[in-house]
């Protein structure tokens, strides 16, 4: 599918291509995107069609991905000229609807998060051999001016050469269109001219792109598509008053854009989080935007930057004119931005906000001039005020309400919710920025605000009724849609009756006017092996981050194995499991507090883990011997200077000279030259080295209060199968097949425990049955395991003895 995205102040309908290039018979041969644009209200019709030319049934998928102030408003699938419409329902009687098709093992359709347009219709069905199918969505949005000019931007990816590709938008304006344009980053202006057409007269407008299967491929000779990229078409309105009010049917919307204001100065402020998760693409997006935003500053604003860790700093100590020696010095600044610590969310805001307050105490910036903040960041706070409620009561009262704050939020697991209540609050918005080519657009846009007129929407008792507009009542469409967004805006921050009353008139117009909204959802029925199916296109709401399912990473990374696994955990025991087997072997090894092990060493590879030992806080009874586990743990690979250190607090990654810092309240993923590090939050951390090495460290914490015990850390080999036959260490040298054979099984000292003979690496060992805990899907209560357990350090089992494997330091 299409990737791309919204700008905070554009309009983005999005070019769905549902299919990769032809594979097992399913051939994509139209896709059509309309655009009827009546007084900057956008209804969008998206229509795939493909034929199954295979001699079996096949599966067939559609997926258009929405910007996020979209309304899906219908949804049909025509198979074999037999249509199957989509329905509105409230989302609690789509959901049960939806629940008992999923219950009957039947797939489904939804409207779900996805990347940084944040949803994505997705449905799929089965398709008889020589049958066609035909998708059809309809979604409606308001556009908004960006830089002086209304914009439709459409990300072109087909990803395949399609035989009937065609974009068309017909534009309607009752003040006359002053300009339009079209423009397109994936190919020349001269292909694209003999492509596009492109006119406007009067009220109408009219832009064509159709590019034949030729104007497509990325070569003469080539069979895949050069569409790929940005599609934009830009228009304007004649503007001989201020104000223009549309009013068809008894509905009237205001559309307010002031003309020829002197543009007033700004003093901005930059608050930027610099913690450990910001690492890798994030912060590289940040610094480009801002270098981007630098470029785009004027001489008369006023700016400072504000980085917040563990601690807070400042680019300067008060605000500075944006002069052109200042604006180099601050580029040199942003390129010098580096990540590490915690996340202190309050101090690096209470910062920046006191920072623009003494700004105008002090009359250091103009007497005409708007302040504004702005914070990046991708997490929760976990240093000094965390407390969601806290900190906005002391951002709310900070501000005072003198100045806007605009919250801008990295990726899918943070706490969006806070970061949008709070920024409305102040007078501001909150957006979300996914890590994608793109993202620096929406941050420039920032740096563009746009100042509307908020309109009360009412029927006038007598109607000017304009009837030459392109589709059907759309200014009772566009009030609906405007009211229920208003409504949904209100209902954010509203309490009790007054929510339930907000909720109830939303869902009222969202139904009537068949709008998927987050209080509603489309169900769709349609065939699959003679029997009804279930499909549900369902607008999520933003939800707490601690409701967010975990990553695709984390659960691709445990899938039930099917090759032997390796494990170190608890006091420490040590697990073999031997597939041939179909059984295990442990041990256990006893060491002081402090003891450093090698578990892994692989000198073609480069890999190597090693993991120091802790002891509890005091022997739970004097007769008892002090329990040990590992406290920390180095895993490094020497060819790729790349250097993990983890503890139960942090995780520290050295790439060559650079040191990145993150916690375990982060979720995040950092990759690189084919490694990959994924941790998932307060769960798990998994580190992929490539196809063939696959890691993975528990974190276990314990109360707070326990008197005995610390937090640690177990360590899981879950994929070593590129691991070279020199590979060893305590776990490392059972990467390579060996046998063994268990005789002579007896009752043992403990009657529920038998002992037995083991015969193993030409040693004769008296062994005993037990179990130990597999800690990767759930650190609190563990899957049982049962083992053979070889008792004194494993000695007999292991090559050598274990002193052998202590080594000075973790790396």
């Amino acid at each position: 599918m299409a990737s791309g995205g919204r700008r905070l102040a554009g309009y983005y309908p999005l070019i769905p291509v549902p299919l990769p290039q032809v594979v097992n018979g399913i051939e994509v041969y139209s896709t059509k995107v309309s655009c009827k644009v009546t007084s900057r209200f956008a209804h969008n019709v998206v229509t795939t069609r493909a034929v199954n030319h295979a001699d079996t049934a096949k599966e067939v998928s559609f997926d258009v991905e929405l910007p996020k102030t979209a309304f899906i408003t219908n949804f049909t699938l025509t198979i074999d000229g037999v249509t199957y419409p989509g329905n509105v329902k409230e989302k609690e009687v789509a959901k049960k609807q939806y629940e008992k098709a999923v219950s009957q093992g039947k797939t489904a359709g939804l409207v779900k998060a996805s990347g940084r347009k944040l949803e994505k219709f997705t449905v799929s069905v089965n398709v008889a051999a020589g049958s066609k199918v035909t998708f059809e969505l309809t979604y409606e949005e308001l556009l908004k001016r960006h830089k002086g000019k209304y914009e439709m931007y459409l990300k072109v990816q087909p990803k395949q050469l399609v035989k009937h590709f065609e974009i068309t938008a017909d534009i309607f304006e009752p003040q006359g269109i002053s300009t339009l344009d079209a423009e397109a980053s994936f190919i020349t202006n001269d292909l694209l001219g003999s492509a596009l057409t492109k006119s406007f007269s009067g009220k109408k407008g009219h832009v064509s792109f159709k590019p034949s299967l030729d104007q497509q491929r990325s070569c003469p000779t080539c069979t895949d598509s050069l569409l790929k990229g940005d599609f934009i078409i830009t228009y304007d309105v004649n503007r001989e008053s201020p104000a223009n009010v549309q009013i068809v049917n008894g509905y009237f919307v205001h559309f307010f854009a002031p003309q020829g204001l002197p543009v007033v100065p700004k003093n901005v402020v930059f608050v930027i989080d610099v913690s450990g998760s910001m690492y890798g693409r994030k912060m590289e997006q940040t610094k480009d935007a801002l270098l981007k935003i630098l470029d785009d500053i004027k001489e008369d604003d006023y700016l400072n930057f504000v980085l917040f860790s563990g601690d807070v700093t400042t680019w300067k100590d008060s605000l500075v004119q944006a002069t052109p020696e200042n604006i180099q010095k601050a580029r040199e600044f942003v390129r010098n931005i580096r990540d590490q610590g915690m996340t202190n969310i309050n101090d690096g805001l209470l910062t920046g906000i006191s920072m623009l307050n003494k700004a105008r105490e002090e009359h250091k910036v103009p007497e005409r001039s708007t302040s504004i903040i702005i914070m990046l960041t991708d997490g929760d706070a976990n240093m000094g005020v965390s407390k969601p409620e806290k900190i906005q009561e002391n951002v709310r009262n900070a501000i005072g309400g003198k100045f806007p704050l605009y919250n801008l939020g990295f990726g899918n697991n943070l706490n969006y919710n806070f970061l949008e209540s709070m920024a409305l609050e102040n007078h501001g918005l909150a957006r979300r920025i996914y890590e994608d080519s793109d993202a620096n657009l929406q941050l420039q846009a920032i740096n563009d605000l746009t100042f509307t007129e908020e309109v009360d929407m009412k029927e006038m008792e007598e109607a000017l009724k304009e009837r030459d507009y392109i589709f059907g009542n759309y200014i009772e469409r566009l009030w609906a849609y405007l009211t229920i967004e208003q409504l949904l805006e209100k209902r954010k921050n509203a309490q009790g009756k007054e929510k339930e009353t907000l909720t109830a008139q939303a869902l009222d117009l969202s139904l009537k006017y068949h709008f998927v909204t987050p209080l509603t959802s489309m169900v769709v029925t349609k065939p699959e092996d003679n029997e009804n199916q279930t499909a549900i296109a369902d607008k999520p709401g933003e939800e707490p981050v601690d409701a967010v399912t975990p990553s695709t990473a984390y659960l691709t990374s445990y899938q039930p194995p099917v090759t032997p696994y390796y494990y170190v955990d608890g006091d420490p025991h040590f697990i073999i499991q031997v597939p041939e087997k179909d059984d295990a072997i442990c041990f256990n090894i006893d060491e002081d507090p402090g003891t450093v092990l090698r578990l892994i060493q692989d000198p073609v590879t480069g890999l190597t883990v090693n993991g120091q030992i802790i002891g509890e806080k005091r022997s739970s009874q004097d007769s008892q011997p002090r329990k040990t586990y590992f406290g920390k743990l180095g895993i490094a690979n020497a060819h790729l200077d790349f250097w993990i250190e983890v503890t139960p607090e942090r995780i520290t990654l050295w790439n060559g000279a650079a040191q990145s810092t993150f916690s375990w309240l982060d979720t995040v993923m950092v990759t690189q030259d084919g490694l990959s590090v994924m941790i998932n939050k307060k769960k798990n951390m998994v580190v992929s080295f490539g196809d063939g090495a696959t890691f993975v460290v528990v974190l276990h914490q314990v109360w707070k209060k326990q008197p005995n015990h610390h937090d640690f850390l177990g360590f899981y080999v879950v994929d070593s199968h590129r691991m070279s036959t020199q590979t060893h260490g305590l776990l490392g040298q059972f990467f390579h097949p060996f046998d063994f054979k268990v005789s002579d099984i007896h009752p043992g000292s403990d009657p529920t425990k038998p002992d037995a003979t083991m015969v193993v690496k030409n040693h004769r060992l008296t062994v005993t049955r037990g179990s130990q805990k597999d800690y990767r899907k759930d650190a609190s209560i563990g899957v049982k395991v049962a083992c053979w357990f070889v008792h004194d350090n494993g000695q007999g089992l292991i090559d050598g003895i274990h002193s052998d494997y202590i080594v000075p330091d973790l790396f």
